[in-house]
Parts: structure tokens; C-alpha cells; sequence
């Protein structure tokens, strides 16, 4: 039996890895627009672009290797209790 909680994590992530993509294809779309790929010469894009890209890739990547990273048997069972007494402010 898959644990509830496992459910919600992996539908979040996989809210994630969209988000993600049409991200990409968001960047894609403005790269195209301001000719990104084929640019003149001494036409630079905005460092944004860049920056922005190179981010998303990033955290694309960071979810593909942890959607591969197997969860130890010792984890599923984890759990935390709280004692109502203890502040959290």
C-alpha cells in the first residue's frame, strides 16, 4: 500500500516538472522571438535570459536525479510527532 503522503509528494513534484517545462518552452518561445539563435553579430541577449534558463535547468535536472534516487525502505517509514507544548514561533 502507497502511503498518502508519499501521493501528495509525488503529485508535487509532478506539479513541479510541469511548472518546469513550460518554463523552458517559455524561454524557448522568447529566444526565438528575439532571435536568439540566429543573431547577428554584436546582438546580445538580455543576461536574464540566460540566467534564467541556466536556473530552470537546474532544477530540472535536480528533479530527474531525484525522481532516479531509489527511497530507503527507512524513510517510508518516517514519521515525526510534535509535543503541543513547544512554541514553533
Amino acid at each position: 500500500m502507497i502511503d498518502k503522503s508519499a501521493l501528495t509528494i509525488n503529485r508535487d513534484l509532478d506539479d513541479v516538472k510541469a511548472q518546469v517545462k513550460r518554463e523552458l518552452e517559455t524561454i524557448n518561445d522568447l529566444m526565438n522571438l528575439y532571435g536568439y539563435r540566429n543573431s547577428p553579430p554584436g546582438w546580445a541577449t538580455p543576461f536574464q535570459l540566460h540566467r534564467l534558463r541556466r536556473t530552470l535547468r537546474i532544477h530540472y535536472l535536480a528533479m530527474r536525479i531525484r525522481d532516479q534516487a531509489p527511497v530507503p525502505t527507512g524513510m517510508r517509514e518516517l514519521s515525526w510527532t510534535l509535543d503541543p507544548k513547544t512554541d514553533l514561533s
